[in-house]
């Protein structure tokens, strides 16, 4: 009987580490995102009444991150454009340019950028 609950543990232990370890996910997930959420603002009219302009903020997929599909590149350039604008202290960002294309054409840079204006909103 006593053999059989520790089979039973040995059996639970083992299952435990094959799902932990055939997971890198699990193990190399890192949340970079700005500790509080900030408001992304696309478009030519927008009503910044209220608000304090604090700068230019640009954020960009990087080239070592070319091999990787397009949306993981487009979060990688959200990402640090809201970190650029957390860094300054700003809620808001009003996009005004990006370079987003999901076409990709060999040989041509795959980079992604977004820049515009972040502000502290009230």
């Amino acid at each position: 009987m006593l053999a059989l609950s520790a089979n039973r543990f040995l059996f639970k232990i083992i299952i435990l580490t094959v799902i932990t370890t055939s997971c890198p996910v699990l193990a190399e997930a890192t949340d970079t995102r700005p500790a509080k959420p900030i408001v992304l603002l696309l478009g030519e009219e927008q009503d910044f009444t209220g608000c304090k302009k604090l700068g230019g903020v640009t954020g960009a997929s990087q080239e070592s991150d070319n091999d990787k599909t397009y949306s993981q590149r487009l979060i990688i350039a959200r990402t640090n454009l809201q970190n650029e604008a957390a860094g300054m202290g700003a809620n808001t960002i009003h996009v005004l340019r990006t370079n987003t294309t999901r076409i990709e054409i060999p040989g041509v840079n795959k980079q992604i950028i977004f820049s515009g204006e972040a502000y502290y909103c009230e």
